[in-house]
């Protein structure tokens, strides 16, 4: 059989995959969200990654690319970051509403814009700063304390953390999609977040297989959304700036939360909103900065 040789993507391809990305994530974000009635934390890891990890070799061998590829190390580091920060936002879903787990994740642009010149490269430009600290100022917005507010808990540090190592996971993917094809990135992501998720499933008391038909379901949506979702920013991610790739995918915010809002009855207040559109504002309007530092 012919072997296929790795191409560089093309930008027409990446635009698409972008547009595509927000979609696949926001019906992973619901669908682990849901999970969590049925499943725990590493349940649904466990579910997430597994599919990959079966799916990607057979796919790697059958279009003769590369499956461990280049600078390893660094491949094992962007899985690890990738994996905790999905645990990390899993475990936040289930401590506070959809809604706001959400939008405290998506600061993931103002620290992909903090890190960009460090891990990948590309210089941040100086009009970028205001909108950073707008961003931050919206976290601000939405955890400062009154009667309305919910009381600040480990759910609100999970979905941080999780945006910050959202960001380094998307910064090394654009410094590794240089030399690496999309389901190498993946796999070392699925490899990883299943070690990750199984050690502790297994020295639990839980079941490693879900018990009941509507949680098969919901790992079963989380694992063909993750999918979708992975193979598409990292595909967008290769021929697209990561600071540009991650507040375009700002769009998963309104589509997350209306959910929330809709059909999880979850609480809306001023408060909340008014620090969305901080970091929704401030995230769009990085998006279209330039990236020369001096810009």
């Amino acid at each position: 059989m012919k072997r296929l040789t790795f191409m560089k993507p093309r930008a027409g391809s990446g635009l698409i995959c972008l547009f595509l990305a927000p979609l696949f994530y926001g019906g992973m974000s619901v669908s682990a969200k849901l999970a969590g009635s049925y499943l725990s934390i590493w349940q649904i890891g466990v579910g997430r990654f597994i599919l990959g990890l079966a799916g990607i070799p057979l796919l790697v061998w059958f279009l003769g690319l590369s499956l461990w590829g280049q600078k390893r190390l660094l491949l094992t580091v962007r899985g690890v970051c990738g994996a905790a920060a999905f645990l990390l936002l899993v475990a936040a879903f289930q401590l506070i509403p959809l809604s706001l787990a959400m939008i405290l994740f998506y600061l993931y642009p103002a620290f992909t814009a903090l890190l960009s010149p460090w891990v990948a490269g590309e210089p941040t430009a100086r009009a970028a700063w205001p909108f950073i600290c707008g961003s931050f100022a919206g976290i601000v917005v939405i955890l400062w304390p009154n009667e309305a507010s919910p009381v600040f808990n480990a759910g609100h540090v999970s979905a941080t953390a999780a945006a910050v190592l959202c960001a380094l996971t998307l910064l090394l993917v654009r410094r590794l999609g240089r030399e690496n094809n999309i389901y190498t990135l993946f796999f070392y992501l699925c490899l990883t977040g299943t070690l990750a998720g199984l050690g502790p499933l297994l020295l639990s008391d839980l079941p490693i297989l879900p018990q009941a038909g509507a949680a098969w379901l919901a790992v079963m949506a989380v694992a063909v959304f993750s999918v979708g979702a992975q193979l598409s920013i990292n595909q967008a991610l290769a021929s697209i700036p990561a600071s540009r790739v991650s507040v375009m995918m700002t769009a998963e915010v309104p589509l997350v939360a209306c959910f929330g809002v809709l059909f999880l009855g979850e609480p809306v207040t001023l408060q909340l909103v008014f620090g969305a559109l901080l970091i929704f504002g401030c995230g769009c309007a990085l998006n279209l900065l330039p990236l020369r530092p001096g810009g």
